[in-house]
């Protein structure tokens, strides 16, 4: 599923210094680009949504480098350059993998960082060994519940067998659709939403996968999500329910021209306000107080612990 951009892309990454990494865990070898940093902040971990990669954290890792200590990004089972499961792509081979590498990588607490599917998988991950886990920071993440029927309609958004269908899918994963690039990214898309093994892992996600509430409420770390208010593929009812079940630490901002795919289109941005939030985290533990809302000069307080940045 790797396109040559992104083969060319990991070797440049990997003469920067970037590593590549093959662990050998219970479902198979998984890639990961494990590489220095040059600054102090905390190491920060990245994990990517459903049929992406490492490669694509390629501009936040090139803008992080200066500020962090280490950087990581692991491919998840079945995705970039690590194997398929011997047994096949399922829930249960992609989340004991991720898990079995992250517990192997992190050895300090870290910065854990996912978008979509690897949002869903940093709240499951930080529920589950939260001391590995110094802050998080969660863009547009899924794994909300939805009934079986409103799962099924969801999961059907990414089969995909028709250009055309890869194009509407474009033009709802980003902000602003790039009209120079849309028929090849949609391309790109179909290919991988086709894939045998992607549509297994689709096709073995139930409701009783999902997120549920008292994970969300166990989360003790200072967390940060970001929502796109052009998120077109993840439904409404996912940012009501993380707005309602997050626990009042975690601040929760709106960014305008932010799509699902928003660190793509913002990496500056996006890795401006992660900087600002983990220094604003080191400071609060340097006090021992709790971490306060950092509102700089974007946004506008809804509470003393929310807020909606108008980005």
């Amino acid at each position: 599923m790797l396109t040559v951009p992104e083969r060319l892309a990991r070797r440049v990454l990997n003469a920067r210094g970037y590593r590549s990494r093959w662990l050998h865990t219970s479902v198979g070898r998984l890639h990961v680009l494990d590489g220095p940093g040059r600054g102090d902040l905390p190491p920060v971990v990245m994990l990517h949504g459903f049929s992406a990669n490492a490669i694509s954290y390629v501009g936040l890792l090139r803008r992080f480098a200066p500020h962090s200590r280490r950087l990581v990004a692991p491919d998840c089972p079945g995705h970039g350059f690590s194997e398929v499961p011997l047994g096949g792509l399922d829930r249960d081979a992609m989340m004991a993998g991720m898990f079995e590498v992250l517990d192997r990588v992190i050895d300090e607490p870290v910065v854990l960082l996912g978008t979509s599917m690897g949002g869903f998988g940093a709240v499951r991950y930080a529920a589950r060994s939260p001391k590995k886990v110094r802050a998080l920071v969660l863009i547009c993440p899924g794994g909300a519940p939805m009934t079986p029927e409103g799962l099924q309609d969801f999961l059907d958004t990414f089969r995909i067998d028709r250009h055309r269908e890869a194009l509407a899918f474009v033009d709802r994963m980003l902000a602003r659709s790039p009209r120079g690039l849309r028929h090849l990214l949609a391309h790109g898309i179909r290919g991988r939403f086709t894939n045998p093994q992607l549509r297994r892992l689709l096709d073995s996600l139930g409701p009783e996968d999902l997120l549920q509430p008292d994970e969300l409420a166990s989360l003790r770390m200072p967390t940060l999500m970001l929502w796109g208010r052009e998120e077109m593929i993840l439904p409404p009812a996912h940012l009501e329910f993380f707005q309602r079940h997050l626990p009042q630490h975690a601040q929760l901002e709106i960014w305008n021209q932010f799509g699902h795919c928003g660190y793509l289109e913002q990496p500056r941005a996006v890795t401006d306000r992660v900087l600002r939030f983990a220094r604003t985290v080191i400071r609060a533990e340097s006090r021992n107080r709790p971490i306060e809302v950092d509102d700089g000069v974007h946004g506008v307080t809804q509470s003393v612990h929310r807020t909606a940045h108008l980005h």
